[in-house]
């Protein structure tokens, strides 16, 4: 009875891709982080798996046939039962353009698949278990007296606005979601951008630097020589 317990309890991964050898990789990759995973490659089975599974994230391919993984995150954002489940999607590279409508359709955050496997696990490992929310789907993250906008590209501090740059934008809706946790440089460039993909630690401190000059003293502190604080005021 307690084994059956621990697995029932375990938290849910449901994957959905008509790559066969993607499905066993992830599934592989996932079920030793201590996730209990399960592959769908027919989209149309997607909705009636995740029904009876109750996935706490579930990952898309963008483009399968029968149901292209955008119509897939609509339908589940419609249900009351998917409206807090996370919702990643795995996008080749010649989908960039697709990354917007992904975000509007309801998607929290989308990995390209050549960036590979581990930064996919490092991310759903980052907020299954509760390291970190990334939802870029908001539209805007409120905290303390600060309003982020992600569609306006701005920030809006005690009435003042704030124009950011579109690493600066990234940089605080991610810290806005995730205020008063210990953050150091290789979470933010990995949820945010992506460690195989961007590189630079100096960048990254600079926007750093740039955001602590546009929202005042105390907002992002400085806590070591690669470790931060987001503390709203």
């Amino acid at each position: 009875m307690l084994i059956l317990a621990y697995v029932m309890s375990k938290t849910r991964v449901l994957v959905v891709d008509d790559d066969a050898d993607i499905l066993a990789l992830l599934k592989y990759n996932l079920e030793k982080e201590g996730f209990k995973v399960r592959t769908v490659e027919d989209s149309r089975e997607a909705v009636g798996e995740a029904l009876g599974f109750s996935p706490d994230l579930i990952i898309l391919d963008i483009m399968m046939p029968f149901i292209n993984g955008l119509d897939l995150c609509r339908q589940f954002r419609r249900m009351e039962k998917f409206k807090e489940a996370y919702i990643f999607f795995l996008t080749a590279r010649s989908e960039t353009l697709l990354q917007e409508p992904a975000l509007n359709a309801g998607a929290d955050d989308f990995i390209e698949k050549i960036v590979g496997l581990r930064l996919l696990t490092n991310r759903v490992v980052a907020v299954l278990k509760r390291h970190f929310v990334i939802r870029k789907s908001l539209s805007e993250v409120k905290v303390g007296g600060l309003q982020v906008s992600r569609t306006k590209s701005l920030a809006v501090l005690a009435g003042e606005k704030i124009p950011l740059a579109r690493p600066e934008l990234d940089l605080l809706f991610f810290l806005a979601q995730n205020p008063r946790k210990v953050i150091t440089r290789e979470n933010l460039i990995g949820n945010i951008w992506g460690s195989e993909i961007y590189s630079g630690s100096l960048s990254v401190d600079t926007y750093l630097e740039k955001l602590s000059q546009k929202l005042g003293v105390g907002w992002i502190m400085r806590l070591s020589e690669d470790k931060y604080k987001f503390i709203p005021r």
